[in-house]
């Protein structure tokens, strides 16, 4: 199949053949200055949770000159050079255009890189050029979507609804928010989901954009704010039985993939108290385990952590919900296996110029589990089959946007006892040195 796209800042031709499972990649952008594309992304961020980006940005071709390199990009950051992949066929610069092509396999050679699905009919990329032939901060990008159509055969076309980009960004297609059981943003038509309805949040705050009407200049006073923090540690002694184990990063939202919500406000004349807007999200433990070796990735949890062969589960230790508070009630985190409550949240708003309840301060208090002689509960093992609930309240006598419900936790893996990687994954927990 071959797809082509045209973005403001590059051309780009990808044919991918199943038969030699090779894609040769075209890519055409001004020859004074670096340009690039990253591929399966609409934005810098690959996989965005709420406000958070823990996979980084997507896999890139980075063409300065006659140097062709590709990368794992970071949230605007130039993240890593990776080792190589792809074979330059050509590179031709003519009135001022530089033309490369490239060959790659359809595999990426690391998990870094990019792999291409033969069966796909769209791909999206982000494009960027920058002021000089130095690989540095962009000057001008742009996302969009390569069609593809197959070669020597008929091929279906659809139109299944409205595509649009919101600062630039391509919004996500067919839509950000995941169906019931895993979300209820899609059944509730929640105006954050379609870029027909979508109305503000988070994809009109991008660092360095301005929402303004047309007659309006941005302004040139700053907003200051304070924000107050608290540093716990403990001496780590190495052994012979560790004192600390690494915990890995464990992470889900309510708002399930969308990474934010509207608060749709009630109705006139309800009373306060009765204004209250609950979403809610189920998902498996394992469905908060990446299996990748955890040196890679901060959102690595080990090898064989999906494997339910080695893996007996995972233990909380911390549990923290984030909201956004005043009109935040509640988050609560159940065991819908058993019904059993997991951890509940209420924000505690400070009363007095007292240490910890700083008159002015929202805390999100969160869960914490560990031993009974330190005064926690011992943490529960959750196999990996196990179905959690999320359950979100809010007050919505007022409505508002970009509200979040995500899930900060960490937590253990538990190896299954006698497992022969145990040992490896027990040395990949261990604390490095630093």
């Amino acid at each position: 199949s071959v797809g082509f796209a045209a973005s403001k800042i590059v051309s780009v031709t990808v044919e991918v053949s199943e038969a030699t499972s090779e894609a040769t990649i075209t890519i055409t952008g001004p020859a004074e200055v670096w340009f690039g594309v990253g591929l399966g992304a609409s934005s810098m961020c690959l996989h965005p949770q709420a406000d958070e980006c823990p996979s980084g940005g997507p896999y890139a071709i980075i063409v300065s000159g006659s140097s062709v390199t590709e990368h794992k990009l970071d949230q605007h950051a130039p993240g890593v050079q990776l080792a190589r992949s792809v074979h330059v066929k050509s590179i031709a610069v003519q009135g001022g255009e530089r033309t490369v092509v490239v060959t790659r396999p359809l595999k990426g050679l690391t998990q870094r890189h990019f792999t291409f699905n033969p069966k796909a009919d769209k791909l999206d990329f982000i494009s960027a050029h920058g002021v000089s032939l130095v690989f540095a901060k962009h000057n001008l990008h742009d996302s969009s979507t390569l069609n593809f159509v197959s070669v020597d055969q008929p091929t279906c076309i659809c139109r299944a609804g409205i595509q649009g980009k919101i600062n630039g960004a391509g919004f996500p297609y067919p839509g950000p928010c995941a169906g019931q059981p895993t979300g209820d943003l899609a059944f509730e038509h929640n105006p954050t989901c379609s870029v027909q309805t979508y109305s503000g949040g988070l994809r009109c705050c991008i660092h360095g954009n301005y929402l303004l009407d047309t007659d309006q200049e941005p302004p040139e006073e700053y907003q200051e704010y304070h924000m107050k923090f608290r540093f716990y540690f403990e001496e780590y002694v190495p052994g012979p039985k560790p004192s600390h184990q690494n915990l890995l990063r464990l992470y889900w939202t309510t708002e399930a993939f969308a990474g934010e919500y509207d608060i749709v406000p009630c109705l006139p004349g309800t009373p306060t108290q009765d204004c209250i807007q609950v979403i809610t999200s189920r998902w498996k433990i394992r469905d908060l385990l990446r299996d990748c070796t955890l040196r890679s990735d901060s959102s690595c949890t080990g090898v064989g952590s999906t494997d339910a062969s080695k893996t007996a589960g995972v233990k909380l230790i911390y549990a923290g919900p984030h909201c956004h508070a005043p009109s935040c009630l509640s988050m609560e985190l159940y065991n819908a296996d058993t019904g059993r409550l997991i951890c509940h949240m209420e924000p505690a708003v400070g009363q007095s110029n007292n240490t910890y309840d700083e008159k002015g301060f929202v805390a999100l208090p969160p869960c914490l589990w560990g031993s009974l002689k330190e005064g926690l509960l011992e943490p529960e093992l959750l196999s990996l089959d196990t179905e959690l609930l999320s359950i979100k309240r809010n007050n919505n006598t007022v409505g508002h946007y970009g509200e979040m419900a995500s899930w900060q936790m960490r937590g253990t893996l538990v190896p299954r006892a006698g497992d022969a990687g145990q040992a490896e994954q027990a040395a990949a927990l261990a604390p490095s040195k630093r």
